[in-house]
């Protein structure tokens, strides 16, 4: 498969230096925990590195190989909610 696919992600912050942790795939299937990544800050538009900020990852072929991030509008933001366990 040669699709690119969309997950939904937290910006989770860093102490890193140009990097910021994005904790992607939480509530999904049997990842549901989500898992953290560390993605160059050059990749992530300027209006999503505020920490809590709900954004979409788009990424190539069932990796992390991240394309593009791009931040979610309130409406998707409200129905992709984040529930504490």
């Amino acid at each position: 498969m040669n699709g690119i696919l969309k997950i939904r992600g937290v910006i989770f912050g860093s102490l890193y230096p140009n990097k910021i942790h994005i904790h992607v795939g939480f509530g999904t299937g049997m990842i549901d925990g989500g898992y953290l990544l560390m993605i160059d800050t050059k990749i992530i538009p300027k209006d999503c590195r505020m920490p809590n900020t709900l954004v979409w990852v788009f990424s190539k072929e069932f990796g992390y190989n991240v394309v593009k991030i791009e931040k979610m509008s309130y409406s998707e933001a409200q129905e992709n909610k984040i529930v504490p366990y």
